[in-house]
């Protein structure tokens, strides 16, 4: 048979007891919040592949605006060219007359 507990042995086994409950709600204090940590990451992973191609297509768009294109004159009215000189593509490069 096992000896009886003095008093501090209950008081410092109460101390125990109550010191392993602080640090369970601890622990799952902490665990909630690592949870949240988590979601707001991912959350902030998806915003970041989202704005990286906004970005991207942002990017890709100034480029077909920074490439030299050619350009054909509007079809809307009448001119004495024939079709062929109509339908010749005129580069943007082209400087005119000063």
């Amino acid at each position: 048979m096992r000896p009886a507990r003095s008093r501090s042995e209950e008081t410092t086994m109460q101390q125990l007891a109550g010191m392993m409950q602080g640090l369970q709600e601890a622990m799952a204090a902490s665990k909630a919040e690592q949870e949240r940590m988590q979601a707001n990451l991912a959350a902030s992973q998806v915003r970041n592949n989202e704005l990286h191609r906004a970005n991207e297509e942002l990017r890709w768009g100034w480029r077909d605006i920074d490439e030299p294109k050619t350009a054909s004159p509007p079809r809307e009215f009448t001119t004495p060219f024939s079709q062929a000189i109509l339908e010749t593509a005129i580069p943007n490069t082209l400087r005119g007359p000063r």
